[in-house]
């Protein structure tokens, strides 16, 4: 039980990845705020785990930093204290695509969220870390910020590139205070929300060709190198990203002879 009473905090905890990150940190004895939103979100979170014991639900919305403030403020005196922090929350507009067609308000809305909304998160939680000289915070990042998409998303991609970047740096100014900061930086997963990317065999074998193991990731194993570097095991790990991609990041050119028929 390697997160035993630890005290953490998940936003954007209804999403698949979320969903996944909550089950197997509280199946290894985590305290939980799962935070989405709205509060129906959030219920939905707490509701699709199969123990509802020492997990609770916030919400705000990442956009407004003083809904952000309380309810981190708010977690913290729910849960007696915070050890980890997992900043999940993202989106992704449909009219995100390239510099030129992108609208300027879907690119200030997937900043405001993706990246502002990380920052404020850990704005207001590392005050209650630097005082008690301990902390782990996971940011989830994206194989874009290291292979951009085929598939034009200019916002997304820039927010997650950005997000690494202040990751490395809180991660770097909070070393001396025992707080550490990694980003895990997923390849394609199965969830509701990507489905429609994969849903035909049209669609699968253009995307398949790009990954060398095949398939796309499960959910779980995105989640298990969340709850790794929020273990007591990561314990000398700080700065980094660590990349869970089925290999996107590391290929030039892919042999799709031998991949999967289904995603």
């Amino acid at each position: 039980m390697p997160l035993t009473g630890k005290k953490i905090l998940i936003t954007g905890a209804n999403g698949g990845l979320g969903r996944a990150i909550a089950a197997l940190a509280h199946a290894q004895g985590a305290n939980l705020v799962l935070c989405e939103r709205t509060p129906e979100l959030a219920q939905a979170a707490k509701d699709a785990l199969p123990d509802s014991k020492n997990i609770d639900c916030a919400h705000a919305d990442l956009r407004d930093s003083e809904a952000v403030a309380s309810m981190v403020a708010g977690a913290i005196e729910t849960m007696g204290g915070l050890d980890g922090v997992v900043n999940n929350a993202a989106m992704l507009a449909e009219d995100d695509t390239t510099p030129v067609e992108t609208p300027l308000e879907s690119w200030q809305s997937t900043l405001d969220v993706n990246l502002t909304g990380a920052f404020l998160i850990y704005k207001n939680a590392l005050p209650h870390l630097i005082q008690q000289q301990s902390g782990s915070l996971v940011t989830l990042s994206s194989v874009v910020a290291h292979s951009a998409s085929a598939t034009a998303q200019i916002a997304y991609t820039t927010s997650k590139g950005a997000l690494e970047a202040m990751t490395r740096e809180i991660a770097i100014a909070h070393a001396r205070d025992n707080i550490r900061a990694n980003c895990v930086a997923p390849g394609p997963v199965l969830t509701e929300r990507t489905a429609r990317y994969f849903d035909t065999p049209e669609k699968w074998a253009t995307r398949r060709q790009h990954i060398p193991m095949g398939r796309l990731g499960r959910q779980e194993e995105i989640a298990a190198s969340v709850c790794f570097l929020l273990s007591d095991g990561a314990g000398w790990q700080t700065g980094s990203i660590m990349r869970v991609d089925g290999g996107i990041s590391a290929a030039y050119l892919v042999d799709d002879a031998k991949g999967s028929d289904t995603p």
